[in-house]
Protein backbone atom coordinates (compact mmCIF):
# COMPACT_ATOMS: atom_id res chain seq x y z
CA UNK A 1 0.00 0.00 0.00
CA UNK A 2 1.53 3.53 -0.97
CA UNK A 3 2.26 5.40 2.14
CA UNK A 4 -0.20 8.51 2.38
CA UNK A 5 1.07 12.05 3.35
CA UNK A 6 -1.32 14.45 4.79
CA UNK A 7 -1.78 17.01 2.06
CA UNK A 8 -0.96 19.65 5.17
CA UNK A 9 2.35 18.27 6.01
CA UNK A 10 3.59 18.60 2.29
CA UNK A 11 4.59 22.17 2.98
CA UNK A 12 6.87 20.99 5.86
CA UNK A 13 8.94 18.74 3.46
CA UNK A 14 9.55 21.34 1.15
CA UNK A 15 10.99 23.51 4.02
CA UNK A 16 13.38 20.27 4.54
CA UNK A 17 14.36 19.93 1.19
CA UNK A 18 15.22 23.64 0.78
CA UNK A 19 17.01 23.68 4.16
CA UNK A 20 19.07 20.91 2.61
CA UNK A 21 20.01 22.20 -0.43
CA UNK A 22 20.56 25.64 0.94
CA UNK A 23 22.96 23.91 3.22
CA UNK A 24 24.66 22.25 0.50
CA UNK A 25 26.09 25.95 -0.65
CA UNK A 26 27.34 26.69 3.16
CA UNK A 27 29.38 23.43 2.98
CA UNK A 28 30.62 24.11 -0.33
CA UNK A 29 32.29 27.36 0.91
CA UNK A 30 33.36 26.06 4.39
CA UNK A 31 35.14 22.88 2.97
CA UNK A 32 36.12 23.00 -0.50
CA UNK A 33 36.53 26.82 -0.92
CA UNK A 34 33.64 27.62 -3.84
CA UNK A 35 31.70 30.24 -3.45
CA UNK A 36 28.05 28.77 -5.01
CA UNK A 37 24.54 28.83 -5.24
CA UNK A 38 22.35 26.09 -5.39
CA UNK A 39 18.57 26.38 -7.07
CA UNK A 40 16.15 23.71 -6.66
CA UNK A 41 14.72 22.93 -10.36
CA UNK A 42 12.35 20.89 -8.89
CA UNK A 43 10.73 18.50 -6.51
CA UNK A 44 8.41 15.62 -6.79
CA UNK A 45 7.60 12.37 -4.79
CA UNK A 46 7.26 9.12 -6.51
CA UNK A 47 7.25 5.52 -5.61
CA UNK A 48 10.90 4.03 -5.54
CA UNK A 49 10.14 1.32 -7.87
CA UNK A 50 9.90 3.96 -10.93
CA UNK A 51 12.93 5.46 -10.25
CA UNK A 52 15.35 2.95 -12.32
CA UNK A 53 13.02 3.13 -15.18
CA UNK A 54 13.04 7.17 -15.16
CA UNK A 55 16.90 7.28 -15.42
CA UNK A 56 17.02 4.49 -18.11
CA UNK A 57 19.97 3.98 -19.67
CA UNK A 58 22.19 6.85 -19.51
CA UNK A 59 25.49 6.10 -17.40
CA UNK A 60 25.63 8.44 -14.47
CA UNK A 61 27.75 8.61 -11.57
CA UNK A 62 26.05 7.86 -8.39
CA UNK A 63 26.91 8.17 -4.04
CA UNK A 64 24.18 6.73 -1.81
CA UNK A 65 23.86 6.20 2.19
CA UNK A 66 22.45 4.81 4.79
CA UNK A 67 20.76 7.23 7.47
CA UNK A 68 20.77 5.26 10.78
CA UNK A 69 18.72 7.59 12.45
CA UNK A 70 14.78 8.97 12.00
CA UNK A 71 13.60 9.75 9.60
CA UNK A 72 15.92 6.32 8.63
CA UNK A 73 16.20 5.23 5.01
CA UNK A 74 18.69 6.17 2.22
CA UNK A 75 20.24 9.26 0.20
CA UNK A 76 20.89 8.49 -3.19
CA UNK A 77 22.11 11.16 -5.02
CA UNK A 78 23.12 11.18 -9.28
CA UNK A 79 24.94 13.26 -11.50
CA UNK A 80 26.21 12.61 -15.54
CA UNK A 81 29.29 12.73 -16.89
CA UNK A 82 29.90 16.74 -17.76
CA UNK A 83 28.82 17.66 -14.37
CA UNK A 84 31.54 15.13 -13.15
CA UNK A 85 33.92 16.81 -15.44
CA UNK A 86 33.15 19.58 -14.07
CA UNK A 87 33.30 19.31 -10.67
CA UNK A 88 37.06 17.37 -10.85
CA UNK A 89 38.34 19.85 -13.38
CA UNK A 90 37.30 22.50 -10.77
CA UNK A 91 38.57 20.68 -7.57
CA UNK A 92 42.09 19.40 -8.69
CA UNK A 93 42.67 21.81 -11.61
CA UNK A 94 43.32 19.69 -13.91
CA UNK A 95 41.74 19.11 -16.74
CA UNK A 96 39.91 16.04 -18.20
CA UNK A 97 41.20 14.70 -21.02
CA UNK A 98 38.90 11.56 -21.91
CA UNK A 99 38.56 9.93 -19.01
CA UNK A 100 38.78 10.66 -15.47
CA UNK A 101 42.16 9.59 -13.82
CA UNK A 102 42.84 8.85 -10.06
CA UNK A 103 42.98 12.76 -9.11
CA UNK A 104 39.46 12.94 -10.41
CA UNK A 105 38.04 10.43 -9.09
CA UNK A 106 39.21 11.35 -5.56
CA UNK A 107 37.57 14.80 -5.85
CA UNK A 108 34.84 12.92 -6.87
CA UNK A 109 34.55 11.64 -3.78
CA UNK A 110 35.27 14.35 -1.73
CA UNK A 111 32.57 16.47 -3.60
CA UNK A 112 30.17 13.42 -2.95
CA UNK A 113 30.87 13.69 1.20
CA UNK A 114 30.63 17.48 0.77
CA UNK A 115 26.77 17.22 -0.86
CA UNK A 116 25.86 14.29 1.39
CA UNK A 117 26.90 15.68 4.77
CA UNK A 118 25.40 19.31 4.00
CA UNK A 119 21.97 17.93 2.94
CA UNK A 120 21.92 15.75 5.71
CA UNK A 121 23.33 18.18 8.37
CA UNK A 122 20.87 20.53 6.62
CA UNK A 123 17.63 18.22 7.37
CA UNK A 124 18.90 17.48 10.82
CA UNK A 125 18.99 21.58 11.75
CA UNK A 126 15.87 21.92 10.31
CA UNK A 127 14.49 18.90 12.39
CA UNK A 128 16.45 19.92 15.66
CA UNK A 129 18.12 16.68 15.67
CA UNK A 130 21.48 14.97 14.95
CA UNK A 131 21.39 12.26 11.75
CA UNK A 132 24.32 9.90 12.01
CA UNK A 133 24.96 8.27 8.65
CA UNK A 134 27.46 6.35 7.24
CA UNK A 135 30.01 7.10 3.89
CA UNK A 136 28.66 7.83 1.24
CA UNK A 137 30.02 5.21 -2.33
CA UNK A 138 30.26 6.31 -5.49
CA UNK A 139 29.59 4.11 -8.56
CA UNK A 140 29.65 4.62 -12.16
CA UNK A 141 27.13 3.02 -14.55
CA UNK A 142 23.71 3.08 -16.21
CA UNK A 143 21.00 5.08 -14.32
CA UNK A 144 18.76 1.85 -14.44
CA UNK A 145 21.32 -0.40 -12.57
CA UNK A 146 22.75 1.41 -10.45
CA UNK A 147 19.04 2.63 -8.71
CA UNK A 148 18.04 -0.63 -9.56
CA UNK A 149 20.72 -2.50 -7.31
CA UNK A 150 20.42 0.91 -4.49
CA UNK A 151 17.09 0.41 -3.98
CA UNK A 152 16.46 -2.99 -4.16
CA UNK A 153 15.31 -3.47 -0.66
CA UNK A 154 13.27 -0.64 -0.53
CA UNK A 155 9.48 -1.96 0.48
CA UNK A 156 6.31 -1.08 -1.59
CA UNK A 157 4.99 1.40 0.49
CA UNK A 158 8.10 3.51 0.47
CA UNK A 159 8.10 7.13 -0.48
CA UNK A 160 10.73 8.72 -2.76
CA UNK A 161 11.12 12.54 -2.47
CA UNK A 162 13.28 13.50 -5.70
CA UNK A 163 15.37 16.79 -5.93
CA UNK A 164 16.56 18.30 -9.16
CA UNK A 165 19.15 20.79 -8.14
CA UNK A 166 22.02 22.96 -9.64
CA UNK A 167 24.61 24.33 -8.11
CA UNK A 168 26.34 28.09 -9.48
CA UNK A 169 29.84 28.13 -8.96
CA UNK A 170 30.71 32.02 -9.10
CA UNK A 171 34.36 31.89 -9.92
CA UNK A 172 35.05 30.51 -12.51
CA UNK A 173 31.85 30.08 -13.65
CA UNK A 174 30.77 26.85 -13.93
CA UNK A 175 27.86 25.00 -13.53
CA UNK A 176 26.61 21.63 -11.56
CA UNK A 177 23.80 19.31 -12.21
CA UNK A 178 22.34 17.02 -9.23
CA UNK A 179 20.11 15.04 -8.79
CA UNK A 180 18.67 14.13 -5.07
CA UNK A 181 16.80 10.81 -3.86
CA UNK A 182 15.84 11.21 -0.48
CA UNK A 183 13.71 7.61 0.53
CA UNK A 184 12.90 7.33 4.06
CA UNK A 185 11.67 4.42 6.33
CA UNK A 186 7.95 5.19 5.65
CA UNK A 187 6.76 4.95 9.56
CA UNK A 188 10.02 6.47 10.65
CA UNK A 189 9.21 9.62 7.95
CA UNK A 190 5.37 9.58 9.00
CA UNK A 191 6.37 10.08 12.49
CA UNK A 192 8.64 12.91 12.63
CA UNK A 193 5.94 14.63 10.09
CA UNK A 194 3.18 13.90 12.74
CA UNK A 195 5.25 15.93 15.42
CA UNK A 196 5.82 18.97 13.48
CA UNK A 197 4.60 22.05 12.10
CA UNK A 198 6.05 24.36 9.38
CA UNK A 199 5.86 27.31 12.10
CA UNK A 200 8.09 24.98 14.46
CA UNK A 201 10.80 24.62 11.89
CA UNK A 202 11.04 27.29 9.55
CA UNK A 203 13.00 29.61 11.62
CA UNK A 204 15.10 31.75 8.76
CA UNK A 205 15.24 31.44 5.03
CA UNK A 206 17.56 29.05 3.43
CA UNK A 207 19.94 30.06 0.75
CA UNK A 208 17.85 28.24 -2.38
CA UNK A 209 16.63 29.67 -5.64
CA UNK A 210 14.25 28.20 -7.82
CA UNK A 211 11.12 27.52 -5.28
Amino acid sequence: MPLLIDVRKLRIINVLMESGAGNVADSLESLAGLDASVAVKSLSMVEPGDIPDDLGDERLFCASVKLTEPPYGYFVMTFGMQTAENVAEHMTGRAVDGKLNQFHESALQEMCNIFTSGFIDGLANTLGRSIEMGTPELEHGTGRELLAANLSHITDDSLAIVLDSQVDVTEPRREFRIRIFLVPDPGAFVNVLDHLEVEDIRTEEPDVAGL
